[in-house]
């Protein structure tokens, strides 16, 4: 049985299997079969910050921990284990701006297709209304 649990109560250690401090999501702000968004706060001494800046691979990671998130928070209410996925494919990435220590990422990946252990998704990464940042990507789950 499939039991639904609030969005903001899930911690990204429950449907992530990475781990800090190389986690870019601070949690889930909705979801469904198609359409998945997360928040992130930038902070000054992450990973991926230089020059009080996201790095672009850093928003990257953010968009694929998006995807992540998704299969981990349905394995969640499936009582199944978190699953381990991997980039295949980056396309058509586009960064508007590097977004500054301080701000939050708002990344919704929307589902294009799922076809032999293989999603591609459409993401795109906001703070607060602009959009800095989209992307196709190809993310398989083995």
């Amino acid at each position: 049985m499939v039991q639904l649990l609030r969005l903001l109560d899930v911690s990204p250690l429950d449907i992530l299997p990475q781990r800090p401090p190389f986690i870019l999501i601070d949690g889930l702000t909705r979801y469904d079969e198609t359409e998945t968004s997360t928040r992130f706060l930038i902070r000054p001494d992450h990973l991926f910050v230089s020059d009080e800046c996201l790095l672009p691979t850093g928003l990257i990671e953010n968009m694929a921990q998006t995807c992540a998130a998704r299969l981990g928070y349905y394995n969640l209410i499936s009582g199944l284990p978190v699953k381990i996925g991997f980039i295949g494919a980056v396309n058509n990435l586009h960064i508007r701006r590097t977004p500054r220590v301080g701000e939050s990422l708002d990344t919704t990946i929307r589902v294009k297709e799922e076809v032999f252990g293989m999603t591609l998704v459409d993401a795109e990464v906001r703070v607060d209304e602009e959009v800095i940042a989209t992307a196709e990507m190809k993310i398989a789950i083995p």
